[in-house]
């Protein structure tokens, strides 16, 4: 897959693509389906599979205090794009340039005269241009004079509700992981740098690490998980038990998000780790002793043991 980083990089406008166009976070089954579209529509006519999205959500620019955080970093969300046969990635920078650009020049100017617009595919709610003026009704009504075909794909429903990003920060928030990954189609992978702590844990028999997510991702519920670990400078992924929250039988602990990795034994300070949550195992309780909570991690750990042996380590971040 070819990646343009903002639109001044493309070196000459693209001869014809088959054009999928959306913001894409989380790229949930409901994404999958708007660029497999599109993938076998410009298979079948011989031209590049095309994803125009964007280096951010456009709510960061126009409504900073209501955007949601991001279920995927961009690393993530273009590693996703790419697994599903993608020719060529388009990261527009939504700055005020693109945000006051109106539809008509939108379409005129970047999804044909730039991306060479053969086809283009979206979701039917999805919305363009200055005021979100441009949609689906005015793509049908401009697309025998431009020359190109669109095609809307329709809500995919699981369990009965239509798949969104909205609803899986929702599901992440709630601690629903199984819920949250069927709306994905793929494992929740948040990213986080080791940092520093308080040495809590190995106090306990149990060394953590300490994570500061280093992107603006969703942070599911509070509570004690079992978790696959993946190591971005390469390496095995690694089973171990996460814990997100307050840490309320210690004193002043405040709040952390903590992996404690089964076996391991090295120095992770400074590095970036991938964690894929695989089920929320309970709620973050206070103990009236260390011993209590000593206790209780130590089954933390052996159920976290049973859960993972039965989830394959296979889905790799």
């Amino acid at each position: 897959m070819i990646l343009y980083e903002g639109l001044e990089n493309i070196p000459a406008p693209f001869a014809e693509t088959t054009v999928a166009i959306g913001t894409f976070d989380g790229v949930h089954v409901g994404h999958q389906a708007i660029i497999r579209t599109a993938v076998e529509d410009a298979r079948t006519h011989g031209r590049p599979a095309l994803v125009f999205t964007f280096d951010r959500h456009p709510a960061e620019l126009l409504r900073p205090t209501e955007a949601p955080p991001y279920i995927t970093t961009p690393r993530q969300r273009n590693r996703l794009i790419e697994q599903l046969g993608v020719d060529i990635l388009v990261i527009a920078r939504f700055d005020t340039a693109l945000a006051n650009l109106g539809h008509e020049e939108f379409v005129e100017r970047i999804l044909v005269g730039l991306c060479g617009a053969k086809a283009i595919v979206e979701g039917r709610d999805f919305c363009f241009g200055k005021g979100r003026a441009g949609n689906l009704a005015y793509l049908l009504s401009v697309q025998a004079h431009y020359g190109f075909k669109v095609h809307a794909v329709d809500p995919v429903f699981v369990n009965g509700v239509p798949a969104s990003s909205t609803r899986v920060r929702e599901c992440l928030r709630l601690g629903d992981i199984t819920e949250a990954e069927a709306v994905l189609g793929h494992p929740f992978w948040m990213e986080g740098r080791v940092v520093p702590g308080q040495r809590l844990g190995r106090k306990l028999g149990y060394p953590t690490a300490n994570l500061v997510p280093t992107y603006r991702q969703v942070v599911p519920a509070d509570g004690i998980y079992a978790v696959w670990v993946c190591m971005t400078q390469g390496g095995d992924l690694l089973p171990g038990v996460c814990s997100i929250g307050e840490r309320p039988t210690i004193e002043g602990a405040g709040r952390a998000i903590e992996v404690y990795l089964f076996d391991f034994e090295g120095d992770l300070y400074d590095q970036i780790l991938e964690v894929r949550f695989v089920r929320r195992l309970r709620d973050e309780v206070r103990f009236d002793s260390l011993d209590a909570l000593q206790a209780q991690m130590a089954r933390d750990v052996a159920e976290a043991r049973e859960v993972l042996r039965g989830i394959p380590d296979s889905s790799s971040a």
